[in-house]
């Protein structure tokens, strides 16, 4: 979820400084009670600014995904997962976002 802007901090923060109500702020501008809070004891620290990042939370490299899957073209899911060690579905997710398709093949053969 992406931070709310300087702009919107700060107008919460005038509204209530013109002595309105903190729940009708948050009510007022859609945000929880908890966040007017927030911005408050922010202000009275003097970092309202949002941060700017959050840090680099990616494992999964998307151009090491695609060498990958040109070099071995043959690997399910489950080795790929392996691999990178990351969830299917995270592998699944990128694959698609990179417009490769795989086949759904099995080692063991469903008629078991």
């Amino acid at each position: 979820m992406k931070a709310y802007s300087l702009d919107l901090r700060e107008r919460i923060l005038r509204y209530v400084k013109d002595g309105g109500k903190k729940t009708d702020a948050a009510r007022r501008f859609k945000v929880g009670r908890d966040t007017v809070y927030r911005y408050i004891n922010a202000d009275k620290k003097g970092t309202l600014a949002p941060k700017t990042s959050w840090g680099s939370w990616r494992k999964l490299d998307p151009q090491k995904l695609a060498e990958h899957v040109k070099t071995h073209p043959d690997d399910t899911l489950e080795d790929m997962q392996e691999l990178f060690q990351v969830h299917p579905s995270c592998l699944w997710t990128a694959l698609n976002k990179l417009g490769i398709t795989l086949k759904k093949s099995h080692r063991l053969s469903r008629t078991r």
